[in-house]
Order: structure tokens, then sequence, then C-alpha cells
């Protein structure tokens, strides 16, 4: 098993020490150790999705649309979730 050490600052520090007095985590390592597991995971989805995307996109075939009309679709999507 490899050895890391790390620094936070105070404010995190605190946050992992809380979360380890909550009982729900054995020690600092344990908490850690399940934040990059999860991190992992969203990850792999992340590529999945992707790929999906990617899938889909290839088997619809060629868009219709032109490239300024997808273009001014995608700004205004922006400027209305505020972007």
């Amino acid at each position: 098993m490899a050895k890391m050490t790390i620094s936070l600052p105070d404010n995190l520090a605190e946050y992992v020490e809380s979360r380890v007095a909550s009982g729900r985590y054995s020690s600092a390592d344990a908490f850690l150790v399940e934040l990059v597991l999860k991190d992992q995971l969203h990850h792999k989805l992340d590529d999945e999705e992707l790929r999906n995307i990617l899938r889909q996109a290839e088997e619809s075939g060629p868009s219709e649309r032109r490239i300024p009309d997808i273009l001014s679709e995608t700004k205004a999507k922006l400027r209305d979730n505020h972007l």
C-alpha cells in the first residue's frame, strides 16, 4: 500500500475531523479513501455517459442543422441559464 502525506487548509482539516468524530469513519484515511473511490466512480460514469452520447450521435447520422443555427441556439441557452 502506498503512503501519502497531504496538507489541508484548516477548515477542511476540521471538516475531516468532524466526519471521523461522527463515527461514520474510523479514521481520516478511511474518509479520504471513500472520497477517492466516489470520485473514481463519478469519472467512470462521466466516461460511460460520453461514450453513449458519441454513439448516439454517430448512429443518428448527419445533421441537417447549420452550424450558425446550432451556435445561436447554444448561445441562447447559455443566456437563459445565466452562464
